[in-house]
Order: C-alpha cells, then structure tokens, then sequence
C-alpha cells in the first residue's frame, strides 16, 4: 500500500484501486479553487498509473463533501467565482464525469451541492445507512447547482424527480436515495468502506481495456439513438476481437475526448 499527501487531498493506492480522499474534515470537505485544483492532479495520476484499474472517492470526518467553500466565495467578484465554476464543472468534475476507468463514490455523511455532484460524476455511490445525507441547498442560497446538478440527475431520476430535488433542496437519506436510484448500495456505517473497497477490488480484478470499454460504450449509449447505439456496439465487437490492435484503436479514441 503507498500513500502521498497533497494537503487538502489525500491518495493512497490498495494494489490495483486507488483511493482518493478530501481531507478538509474541519470545514465538512468543502471545495475551493486548491482542493479542486488537488482533485484534479490526483484524477490524472490515477487515469496515468496503468497499475490502478478502479477508483474510490471518499471524505474525511462526517462529511463526503458540502460542496463550494462558501466561506472563500463571501466577498468574491463575480469574474472570480465564474472561474471557480468553469475550474469545478469543466476542469475537475466534467473530467471525472467522462474518466475511463470505473470509479466508485463512498458517502459516510453529507453529500451536498457540489458535494452532491461530485458523488453523481461517479459510476457507484455506496452510502451509510446512518450517516449519508444528500440534496442542493443553492436555490434556498440565492444560486443554482452548476457543477452538473442541473443535469446529471436526469439521466438516473427523469426530468421530474431530478427538478424536485433541485427546485425544493430538500435533503434526503440513504434509503430513500437508494429507493429513488441515485444509490448503488446502502451500507451499515461500519461495514462502508470496507465493502465498497471489496466491490472495487472485483472489479480490478477485470481486464483494464475491457472495463474502459465497457464503460464507454455504455456511457455514450445513454444519449444516442438506436442506430448510434448499434454502431457503438459493434465497434465495441471489433475492438474486442481484435487484441492488441484493437486495444491500440481504443486507446486512441480515449486520447480523443
């Protein structure tokens, strides 16, 4: 097992999963500009290290996280806080929305607005049964959830429940997470981390070409058509059948988007 510390981001690696931790238990793992900027590093190093084949995201203390650092926002011109927008939507969380290797968000406590999105850009959330608490408090803040809380909950809830959550803010718990989809598994408190990590060791155990293609022709199924469909499908095929030359071809789809 090795481990490196960037400050306000913990990684750590467990054979072939890496483990990326918020580590700003103090403010409940609120997002500013240099824990975005540290998220993103990381996502790099573990998307670089052909070694680590899945991905954990997890907070420190009792909070996943709580989303945009209010506290760094107050007083903030408006060209400021746009750039931390465009530095958490389009540099960090979009990059983790569209990363190739699975990755899996483990949520022992409150999962917030840009906290709350950061679990949905995940694959898998596994949330504590006592603990995980999730919603988009922005509209009761005079804001709205623009890391990707105005769309990626469509494609798990539909347009109404996803514009309940976010017009209301109200909060809701694991299970109820779950009942609704937005939930992968529900975990006692003490057996979270522990069973999320064991999920994510199956699935490191699974060809690492297999596992990106997979996922991405899936991901790009959700938005096309039938025949777009049939065409990702049977690229997926040729790729599949065709070894290394095919793994080659993928790869450099990869270096695409």
């Amino acid at each position: 097992m090795t481990i490196s510390q960037i400050s306000k981001v913990l990684f750590e690696r467990d054979g072939k999963v890496g483990i990326i931790k918020l580590n700003r238990p103090e403010v409940l793992n609120c997002l500013d500009p240099e824990t975005l900027k540290q998220l993103r590093i990381h996502l790099e190093a573990v998307q670089a290290e052909k070694r680590i084949r899945t991905l954990l995201i997890c907070g420190e203390g009792r909070a996943f996280s709580t989303g945009m650092d209010l506290k760094y926002a107050k007083g903030k011109d408006p060209k400021t806080l746009q750039n931390v927008n465009r530095q958490g939507l389009v540099e960090t969380l979009s990059y983790l929305q569209n990363f190739p290797k699975p990755t899996i968000a483990v949520i022992d406590g409150f999962a917030l607005g840009g906290g709350f999105e950061l679990a949905l850009s995940c694959d898998f959330r596994f949330a504590s049964k006592e603990n995980a608490v999730f919603g988009f408090p922005e509209i009761d803040l005079g804001i709205l959830p623009t890391w990707g809380g105005l769309f990626l909950p469509i494609d798990l809830l539909g347009i109404s429940r996803a514009m309940e959550l976010v017009l209301t803010g109200k909060r809701i718990n694991a299970d109820t997470a779950y009942t609704m989809g937005l939930v992968t598994r529900v975990v006692p408190h003490e057996q979270l981390f522990a069973e999320a990590l064991a999920f994510a060791k199956n699935l490191a155990r699974k060809t690492l070409f297999l596992l990106q293609l997979a996922k991405y022709t899936m991901r790009r199924s959700m938005q096309a058509n039938h025949m777009e469909r049939l065409k990702l499908t049977t690229l997926a095929a040729e790729l599949t059948l065709s070894g290394s030359e095919g793994e080659k071809r993928f790869q450099s789809l990869l270096n695409e988007t």
